[in-house]
């Protein structure tokens, strides 16, 4: 049987504890989620990627996150470029259907610092929503002593079954990529839900989403003709929530036009998991696949099983020759 206590404790700690935004093992490959100002930060025109991930099915209350994002440069004159992005979130976890959606977009200014670096800013607005489903819940109530009656009253009173509002968000990046190398790397930070905005079932009930700050480290270094060290890092704090994940490996192309390439990294989520990962270039894809090693108190429960994650990226590429000097890689 589920008790009407651990109704309040589920809903209590997703609307309160700050560890409702979504989290990824892959970030690199869903960077607006971490810096509205890496909108438009990448070689090509176009960007776009979505990651799934599958974490927990060994426990009960398994949870499934979709994300997707969109991102085009739409102003590239001189030493300056704007970008828009839309992103799509959605996470749905247990018995009570308990998610979380977001929709949004964002816009980024980049100009250049000579030929090599760039500097960023970026914002975002986005709706944000909390729901949960009553209905797949049993409670104490609900039994007659004998047996489960699931047309008895539950006993619980919650206003609403959801609840929506905006969030809005803001970064600063700072990238660096020589144009003759396959040498890069982006150092930035980003802020969310700088409203804080107030998402509860109750009407009478004040319960606001703490901010989310985030560091994010993403590069790579050309040791080589064939072959590349890729270092990324991020650390966010939600709240009571802390999330840092610090990793690297190598990339190695498998023909000298850079249409084929493989990389395998290994990260760690510290106090929480291994992440060994795999991915795929060929022409304009990018497809990535993760799984974590569940290394935290909870493996009692997940016998060290985490979760696949799988990312797919598709860039327009190249980008097509414009009439002014070019100066800087990412425009």
């Amino acid at each position: 049987m589920r008790y009407p206590a651990f109704l309040a404790l589920v809903i209590s700690m997703s609307v309160q504890a700050g560890a409702q935004d979504l989290h990824f093992s892959q970030f690199y490959h869903h960077p607006l989620q971490y810096n509205p100002a890496l909108t438009g930060v990448f070689r090509g025109d176009l960007r776009a990627s979505g990651l799934y991930r599958s974490q927990w099915t060994s426990v009960p209350v398994s949870y499934s996150t979709f994300s997707g994002i969109v991102d085009w440069k739409t102003i590239n004159r001189e030493a300056n470029m704007l970008s828009i992005g839309l992103m799509l979130q959605h996470d749905r976890a247990g018995d009570a259907a308990l998610s979380w959606t977001q929709v949004g977009a964002t816009a980024g200014v980049a100009h250049a610092l000579g030929e090599n670096q760039a500097l960023s800013a970026g914002a975002g607005l986005a709706l944000v929503q909390r729901s949960f489903d009553i209905s797949g819940l049993k409670f104490r109530n609900q039994w007659t002593g004998e047996l489960y009656d699931p047309n008895l009253p539950t006993g619980e009173n919650f206003n609403k079954g959801s609840g929506l509002a905006p969030s809005f968000s803001a970064g600063l990046n700072w990238h660096y990529g020589p144009v003759d190398s396959r040498t890069r790397l982006d150092a930035g930070a980003g802020a969310f839900h700088l409203n804080r905005p107030k998402i509860n079932f109750r009407d009478d009930a004040d319960q606001r989403l703490p901010m989310r700050f985030s560091l994010l480290l993403n590069g790579a270094l050309q040791t080589g003709d064939m072959t590349d060290v890729v270092g990324f890092g991020v650390a966010q704090k939600m709240g009571a929530a802390r999330e840092i994940i610090a990793g690297g490996g190598l990339r190695r192309l498998l023909t000298p036009d850079n249409n084929l390439a493989v990389q395998f990294t290994v990260a760690m989520r510290l106090g929480d998991a291994l992440i060994p990962a795999f991915q795929l270039e060929w022409q304009n894809w990018t497809a990535g696949i993760s799984y974590d090693w569940n290394i935290s108190d909870f493996d009692v429960a997940t016998s060290n099983r985490g979760g696949f994650e799988v990312a797919v990226v598709y860039r327009v590429l190249p980008v097509p020759p414009v009439k002014t000097y070019k100066v800087c890689p990412i425009f």
